[in-house]
């Protein structure tokens, strides 16, 4: 799995695992997206669903639309891979 932080124009940080990409550069497929925040002076990580109303686990995201795809440090994998096992019903994690 190659878990990954997006950041989007919007400036929205989204960790996610990177599936695929497109050979021209076009597009990153992603599955299980979350936008990540830091709150309590920077000192929580919050999770939340990328498109919460979507049905799709896996999405692709236009190349055009990412500033910079970096690895996102160790603990932020940690909660992000607990947010994937705990229950459906919750819709955001705090580290």
């Amino acid at each position: 799995m190659s878990v990954k932080l997006l950041i989007l124009k919007s400036y929205e940080d989204v960790i996610a695992e990177v599936t695929a990409e497109d050979v021209l550069g076009k597009w990153y497929e992603v599955s299980n997206p979350f936008v990540t925040r830091l709150e309590d002076d920077n000192t929580k990580v919050v999770f939340y669903p990328y498109i919460p109303l979507s049905k799709q686990k896996t999405i692709r995201i236009p190349a055009d639309w990412v500033i910079t795809v970096v690895d996102p440090i160790d603990e932020v994998v940690n909660s992000y891979l607990e947010r994937l096992n705990a229950k459906p019903e919750n819709t955001d994690t705090e580290e």
